[in-house]
């Protein structure tokens, strides 16, 4: 069985690959005509219709700024500005953000091709490469409120507040629709260009409209998860506060080698400030070139003890939503891969569940990608997954184009869509250039209600409670935590470049699961939302008790699919261990055809992560008063 060396060699053998990291690094180039210049000066009216496809102009700056916790760190950011025709004095119109993913620029394909498509359908659009990217510069620093917010709100002041900016003879502040609280600005962005959206919404009163794409909620829970549903947190979306995770240890090691990689290939200026700062290029034995000293720090930390101390959870507090989450007023619609196993579908449930409660306007698309997962598919154009041309016909880039109309240009006849859809993927493609068709749909989510499965015996699941059969079921953990159990190769670009693919499916050693199986469905059934579970667990290190839950579907041969290969990473605290654990599984949209069974796996270990490093048995056990239980959303009783 593959061991942490294997996997190691694995992430930095592709590292190379993550230079195209989040999205198509591809530029996309298109023929622009001109437009006039106006005179300099602001009108102060709203922003009018768009008539037909608009023809714009672009223009590059490099533009300084002042960041930093105190605001004397100085950097340099590198922009580009689309101007469509229709933006004049007489018809200012309202402007959009958009900044890249990881280890891409403002050049790369998810940017140029959204640029053009929403400059096109008449936005003045300002694209830039984030700090330590492109020709940007300064360090990677996570989207950080202190300085990659400070830079994304001084591109707003000093491009399109400031009368001064010009681009040949015309203001741009002139061309940009206003209002009392300023210029009308919305936000779009996928994976590290996603994170800043929900960042600056949540800080700057002039954001109206944000769609941030496959990103995360809360940093502690992409990189360091933990699905335990705790005390005080009844829906367990609360990552921030959660108990010390799972250290992802393949995707973590797979973006700072990206980064560092980047640097050394003359990406960004982080060099250049650390050789003027005095900051050291090697941290614990490893290069630092594309990160502050903190970030590498806090990487080798997790690196070498899986465990998250104080230092390290500031420093990803500092650049989470979900910390400051309670000032988005702006209408969000979120957009989550289903297969995405960096940002997973509760990233953005998390998001969506407390913007809703606090009657943000909020929708949430769940469509067929994401990291790790699969290209865009046909009529879909999920641009961060290479899905960059042909937008004008796709369903995500629709959705987007309504949600500005509606919220930017404030045209209440836009249909923005329902408040939940999901790919479903067992619906075939029509071919008729939208994907709509493969989309189910609801007002909101949870879509559906929950059927309750007990654990009986040591291998089923049962309906009935008074079927229960007591029992239990024991897992080993071996030293050191390996061998791992298998799900995947973290890898940015999906299953074409990893052995995942067919090769080597998931697998469990010998001993090291418990898996707990349904009886035959007698109907098809449709699952669409986040499964959870209430385990009575046990096991003999005194330690923290650390496990992996998996939902499979087994089919009448017996031959079982983990579904979108996602795993839902769980430490208990020792202080904890004997009470009941309940926690959340990963979310899905899948169908269990007519005959099919449902499946819930307790790993000990996955080699994507962190494992507890001393040995442990895990006893689960079964029946009694209060059974243990698995719970999956279902469109009716099956």
């Amino acid at each position: 069985m593959r061991d942490r060396a294997f996997s190691l060699a694995v992430v930095l053998g592709i590292a190379s690959l993550a230079l195209s990291a989040c999205g198509d690094s591809r530029p996309v180039g298109r023929a622009v005509a001109g437009i006039p210049p106006g005179p300099a000066s602001n009108s102060g009216s709203a922003a009018t219709a768009v008539v037909g496809k608009q023809t714009y102009t672009t223009s590059d700056a490099l533009i300084p700024v002042m960041d930093g916790p105190d605001g004397t760190h100085a950097a340099t950011i590198d922009t580009r500005l689309y101007l469509p025709a229709n933006a004049t004095v007489a018809t200012p119109q309202p402007a959009i953000l958009m900044t890249n993913g990881f280890g891409l620029d403002k050049l790369a394909g998810e940017i140029v091709s959204m640029a053009d498509y929403l400059a096109r359908h008449g936005y003045v659009v300002l694209t830039y490469s984030g700090q330590g990217f492109g020709g940007s510069s300064g360090c990677i620093r996570l989207n950080s409120f202190d300085y990659d917010v400070k830079d994304s709100q001084q591109l707003i002041d000093q491009m399109l507040v400031d009368p001064a900016y010009k681009v040949g003879d015309l203001s741009v502040a002139s061309v940009v629709a206003r209002d009392a609280r300023g210029p009308i600005v919305g936000l779009i962005g996928g994976s590290y260009g996603g994170g800043i959206v929900l960042n600056m919404a949540a800080t700057d009163a002039r954001v109206r409209a944000a769609i941030p794409g496959r990103t995360w909620n809360s940093l502690q829970y992409s990189l360091d998860p933990n699905n335990l549903i705790f005390a005080g947190d009844p829906t367990g979306f609360s990552h921030q506060r959660a108990p010390q995770g799972v250290f992802k240890f393949e995707w973590t090691s797979l973006f700072f080698a990206s980064g560092n990689a980047g640097a050394a290939q003359g990406a960004g200026g982080c060099a250049e400030e650390k050789a003027m700062s005095g900051e050291p290029e090697m941290v614990a034995g490893a290069a630092c070139l594309g990160f502050p000293t903190a970030v590498c720090q806090t990487y080798a930390t997790l690196a070498a003890t899986g465990d998250a101390d104080d230092a390290i959870r500031s420093l990803v507090a500092n650049s989470s939503a979900e910390t400051r989450i309670n000032q988005i007023t702006a209408p969000t619609m979120l957009v989550q891969g289903q297969s995405d196993t960096l940002f997973n579908p509760n990233d953005a449930v998390a998001t969506y569940l407390k913007l809703k409660a606090r009657q943000v306007p909020v929708a949430m698309i769940w469509n067929s990608g994401g990291h790790g997962g699969y290209d865009s598919l046909p009529g879909e154009c999920e641009v961060y997954g290479s899905g960059t041309t042909g937008l004008d016909q796709c369903y995500l880039t629709q959705r987007a184009l309504a949600w500005f109309n509606r919220y930017l240009r404030g045209d209440t006849s836009v249909d923005t869509g329902p408040g939940f859809a999901w790919h479903r993927d067992w619906v075939a493609y029509d071919g008729s250039g939208s994907a709509h068709s493969q989309y189910g749909q609801a007002a909101g989510f949870p879509a559906q209600a929950m059927q309750t499965f007990y654990l009986s015996g040591s291998a089923d699941l049962v309906t009935d409670q008074s079927k229960v059969v007591a029992g239990s079921a024991m897992v080993l953990n071996p030293a050191g935590g390996v061998p791992s159990s298998y799900t995947e190769t973290s890898n940015f670009t999906g299953p074409a470049s990893s052995p995942s693919a067919s090769a080597l499916p998931p697998s469990d050693p010998a001993g090291q699961v418990a898996h707990f199986t349904s009886a035959p469905f007698e109907r098809e059934v449709i699952s669409v939302g986040v499964p959870r579970a209430r385990l009575h667990l046990a096991h003999i290190n005194t330690r923290d008790l650390v496990f992996f839950g998996k939902v499979w579907d087994v089919d009448a041969a017996g031959n079982a699919t983990l579904i979108k290969r996602l795993i839902a990473p769980v430490r208990v605290p020792a202080a904890d261990v004997g009470q009941p654990v309940e926690f959340n599984l990963v979310g899905f949209a899948h169908r269990f055809e007519k005959g099919h069974r449902v499946r819930l796996s307790i790993a000990a270990t996955d080699l994507t992560s962190y494992n507890a490093k001393v040995p442990d048995l895990i006893t689960i056990t079964t029946g009694g008063a209060d059974p243990a239980r698995f719970m999956l959303p279902v469109d009716t009783a099956p």
